[in-house]
């Protein structure tokens, strides 16, 4: 992986070996994933890989009921943002949650990154944490 190609391709080449990468731009710290090759704050061109542990917060979602025609059977499914234990906020999938009871999607849920391999693309989703004890 070269330190120079921030682009959408090697973003799903890493996330094909379950990597979640981003940059971090090395003039001001900000971070982005996925990654970009120019600092949005600051202009820079200056900018590292980094990783992502894939953990975050589910800070809002919606009920996709009428998908583009390659998701056709898996509607009704759940697309939310995600806040990044880094900071940043990324979309993606939920999976396992009932999308046909949205009420008990709780914002502010803890999930973590899961990668699907679905109508050959590799697709970003985030499963909610299993934290109950039973």
């Amino acid at each position: 992986m070269s330190k120079e190609i921030f682009t959408a391709k090697t973003f799903f080449d890493n996330l094909k070996e379950k990597r979640l990468m981003g940059s971090k731009c090395k003039e001001c710290n900000a971070l982005f994933v996925p990654s970009r090759p120019v600092c949005l704050q600051c202009g820079s061109t200056n900018l590292e890989w980094i990783e992502s542990k894939g953990e975050g917060s589910l800070e809002t979602f919606t009920v996709i009921h009428v998908p583009p025609v390659s998701l056709l059977t898996k509607a009704p499914y759940v697309v939310g943002i995600v806040r990044l234990d880094e900071g940043v906020s990324i979309m993606g999938r939920i999976i396992d949650v009932d999308p046909t009871e949205p009420e008990k999607i709780e914002l502010g849920m803890r999930v973590k990154v899961v990668v699907i391999e679905e109508n050959e693309k590799t697709v970003l989703a985030f499963k909610p944490f299993t934290t109950r004890s039973t």
